[in-house]
């Protein structure tokens, strides 16, 4: 199963990948210009859309709860996370086109970091629970 640390290791080379600090994507204060900013090589790159499919892709494949969670991509607290989630879902299934790019990458970095995504948290309020490939349920420690 998945760690803490390989969500933050994520995290880390997702940032590196579009290159932006860990403190611009972090940043709690924020206003309307930086949902998209420049990063050092001058590309534009989206970071709400980053946010959310950080946090998206550590809340499906890792065992973190969404108030440890949101720190990490720079939520100010989980309520953010909870809101976004039905949203997030939609754009994945319509293939939007300015979110899903960023997703795509986030799993291929993933999936470079050996992150396991054969396993899938399942709705639960008291437990996080996980439904492998199968269908057999396992409940994280």
């Amino acid at each position: 199963m998945n760690t803490k640390e390989q969500a933050q290791e994520l995290v880390n080379k997702v940032c590196e990948y579009y290159d932006i600090s860990l403190q611009e994507l972090q940043s709690i204060k924020r206003s309307y210009h930086m949902k998209v900013m420049y990063n050092k090589r001058g590309d534009q790159v989206r970071l709400s859309e980053i946010r959310m499919a950080l946090s998206y892709f550590i809340y499906k494949y890792c065992p973190i709860k969404l108030v440890e969670i949101a720190p990490l991509v720079g939520y100010a607290d989980h309520s953010t996370m909870s809101i976004y989630r039905k949203r997030i879902e939609y754009y994945i299934e319509t293939e939007d086109i300015k979110f899903f790019p960023y997703y795509l990458k986030v799993i291929d970095i993933a999936s470079d970091l050996g992150i396991d995504m054969k396993l899938s948290r399942v709705q639960s309020y008291t437990d996080i629970i996980f439904k492998d490939h199968k269908g057999k349920i396992i409940l994280a420690d």
